[in-house]
């Protein structure tokens, strides 16, 4: 499954073209078929959120909340904060194109699935959003036969919730306040009693991505799948990051910055080049040395800190 992210890929470089987006127009319909497939074939219609069909590529490798689950039942936060911005993406396409019912009907898509995450994903008692189990047995009026007669089981009081959420601390909760999902009072309640816990994810260098406090975590070098259990990603300090600055937490945001500069500036100093994870609280790398791709998105922190102008996704 390609993560949704094409449609923001295509709506930054047309916010770069000056919202001329004609480049697109011919391809637009495979675009949309993308789409329609992942509402089509990965949508839960109880919940209304969208699932992975197996943990095969889908970026964060081992989220304990995806990793060696059964298919089709993890309705990832990841997932679904990504089909929200992948869906406004859609809808600032099309309307760029002038395609106005379908601009509208994205608009309506994704504003149905924020309801949705806002629903079935946010944890009032931790204060924090998480991925849901949608790996329920159907309610079926179907009779077993107990005892030599028709039984038809839990008749008295079917489950009346359509999935359950998985209270396992991973950093992609704080990906909605990235994509705008997250209610003011919510991130307030996020930055407060998650991201600034030092015993769960906040650390010398930055956002673990996995709490402290999960049995799972730990920072064993991987690369088949690379390892989420804990060490710090730059792409996972980078949203979060974005996040902070989206809800008004600058301080917190610049604290992360200076975090993820270091990092990244005392590894280059004593090895010449970055790595792709590290040990939260030493900064040391962990392994694959020469990683490239979002790391440089660290630019964008030093350029917001000394006042340039950023480039910021869509």
């Amino acid at each position: 499954m390609h993560k949704p992210v094409i449609a923001q890929h295509a709506a930054f470089l047309t916010k770069l073209n000056n919202g001329d987006a004609e480049w697109l127009r011919e391809k637009f319909p495979l675009m949309q078929a993308f789409i329609l497939n992942y509402q089509t074939h990965h949508r839960n219609s109880e919940t209304g959120l969208f699932f992975w069909q197996d943990d095969l590529a889908i970026g964060v490798d081992n989220d304990p909340s995806t990793f060696f689950r059964p298919k089709g039942s993890s309705a990832s936060i990841y997932l679904n904060c990504l089909m929200y911005k992948e869906l406004k993406a859609m809808a600032y396409l099309s309307d760029r194109l002038k395609l106005t019912a379908a601009s509208t009907q994205y608009d309506r898509d994704a504003e149905a699935l924020k309801f949705a995450i806002q629903k079935n994903c946010w944890d009032e008692k931790d204060g924090f959003y998480y991925s849901v189990d949608l790996n329920l047995r159907p309610i079926t009026n179907q009779p077993s036969i107990v005892f030599g007669k028709p039984f038809v089981l839990h008749k008295g009081m079917p489950r009346t919730y359509a999935g359950l959420i998985q209270r396992i601390g991973v950093w992609s909760g704080f990906m909605t306040m990235w994509a705008g999902i997250a209610t003011p009072e919510q991130a307030k309640r996020m930055v407060a009693e998650n991201y600034l816990d030092k015993r769960t994810f906040n650390a010398q260098y930055g956002v673990r991505t996995l709490s402290k406090l999960e049995k799972m975590y730990s920072l064993k070098a991987s690369s088949n799948p690379s390892n989420w259990l804990g060490p710090i990603w730059g792409i996972s300090n980078y949203m979060t990051y974005r996040g902070l600055l989206k809800y008004g937490y600058k301080t917190e945001a610049t604290e992360l910055a200076y975090k993820t500069i270091t990092l990244f500036g005392n590894d280059f100093k004593k090895e010449g080049a970055l790595h792709e994870y590290y040990d939260p609280d030493t900064g040391a790398p962990i392994m694959n040395k020469g990683f490239q791709n979002w790391n440089y998105l660290v630019l964008n922190m030093i350029d917001q800190l000394t006042g340039q102008d950023t480039i910021e996704e869509f």
